[in-house]
């Protein structure tokens, strides 16, 4: 027996499949399907390769779609080979594994590092030099004032206000009105009060006050008197001529035949006049006595003499100032000064002003500043919502 053809046709036939076409009909559905599917395989094909085109070519796309909008420059499709360029004015990213760097610190307040204390208005100022931040405590009004041994004092000769520590949060209260509170080295007055004339012949009054609040009298000096704290507590009255008192319970002592400017307790700085009213300036030694004479440059003009803790420095508040180094016999012209109440440090190195004018500023003179530095350091204090009070004292905890 012969075998049949794979297409299942004899050798004989014509290629018909029967009266009916049955078996013809089904081969040639068959071979259609072939076809078609790789129609539309290369359909897909050349989308795919025009879709390609379209995101690679240069020619079919606008301007905005094959050019970096940062820079102008053209597009990177970042691949593993290419990485996403980063144009100039992007950030710098940190390499994989590494910490990214650490914000730049916040630029300081000054050059200083510590407080300042001062009245501001119906407030005291708290002045965090570093950071520039302001705690304002209210200033409080009481009837009476206990333990004013505790307090820390501020005043602008119209007032003193009493800062105290204890409790939290702090208090400020008015301890005196239109006068100062000094604290006295006699032991039967805690206090003397203070209080300058309002006119020309007023004269200066001193009530003596006990530290639970109790007056225990009253003395007079005549206008114009300069009236000196001293360091370790306590005041000296100089009247316009003449010698020099200490304020007692029973009356006023005279400490000297002249007429005292300045003194730190072991150093005087006196006005010495003769019958014929011709002055000098001396430093006198407290212990010896010895009279050491001044510049005349120095007291041509006298404002406001001070003396260093340590003694080796004179200041004159003009303005601007003089500093008169007695160690080294050596005169410097400040070019600050002339505010009025300055402090120094408790190791002598500087000495500040602050000011209360049109634009509020804390000075810092160095007495020995490096070479080519002009010695000097100034805290801006305007925009800070705590202007100073005309003629207040204050209070530097500092650090140059």
């Amino acid at each position: 027996m012969d075998a049949a053809p794979l297409d299942g046709r004899d050798g004989s036939g014509d290629g018909d499949s029967g009266p009916e076409g049955t078996e013809d009909g089904a081969s040639d559905g068959s071979r259609r399907m072939p076809a078609a599917a790789g129609l539309v395989g290369v359909l897909v094909a050349v989308i795919a390769a025009l879709w390609l085109l379209s995101l690679t070519g240069g020619g079919g796309g606008t301007e905005g779609q094959d050019s970096d909008p940062l820079d102008g420059s053209p597009f990177e499709v970042p691949t593993t080979s290419s990485p996403l360029r980063e144009p100039d004015s992007m950030v710098e990213v940190a390499a994989e594994g590494e910490d990214p760097p650490a914000a730049s610190p916040a630029e300081p307040f000054s050059d200083l590092e510590g407080r300042l204390t001062y009245l501001s208005g119906s407030h005291v100022a708290r002045l965090d030099l570093a950071t520039g931040a302001v705690e304002l405590m209210p200033v409080e009004a009481v009837g009476s004032v206990l333990a004013l041994s505790d307090m820390t004092l501020l005043s602008d000769g119209k007032r003193t206000v009493g800062m105290s520590s204890a409790g939290d949060p702090r208090s400020s209260v008015l301890v005196a009105s239109d006068s100062q509170l000094v604290r006295s080295a006699d032991p039967l007055v805690d206090f003397w009060v203070v209080s300058w004339p309002h006119g020309p012949d007023g004269v200066v009054q001193l009530n003596g006050w006990q530290d639970y609040g109790a007056m225990t009298g009253v003395l007079h000096a005549p206008s114009g008197s300069e009236v000196l704290v001293l360091p370790d507590g306590g005041l000296l009255l100089a009247p316009p001529v003449g010698k020099t008192f200490r304020p007692r319970f029973a009356g006023f002592e005279a400490v000297s035949e002249h007429r005292l400017l300045a003194s730190n307790g072991e150093l005087h700085v006196e006005q010495r006049c003769d019958d014929k009213l011709s002055c000098e300036v001396v430093a006198v030694d407290a212990t010896t006595g010895q009279a050491t004479g001044l510049p005349r440059e120095f007291v041509a003009e006298i404002a406001q003499i001070s003396v260093s803790p340590d003694g080796r420095w004179l200041l004159n508040d003009t303005s601007p100032a003089w500093l008169f180094d007695l160690e080294a016999q050596e005169l410097r012209l400040l070019d600050v000064g002339g505010y009025g109440r300055p402090q120094w440090s408790e190791d002598s190195s500087s000495v500040a002003w602050l000011t209360a004018d049109r634009t509020p500023t804390l000075v810092v003179a160095l007495t020995e500043p490096p070479e080519l530095d002009k010695g000097r350091l100034i805290v801006e204090l305007a925009g800070l919502g705590a202007d100073p009070s005309p003629g207040t004292s204050f209070l530097l905890d500092s650090t140059p």
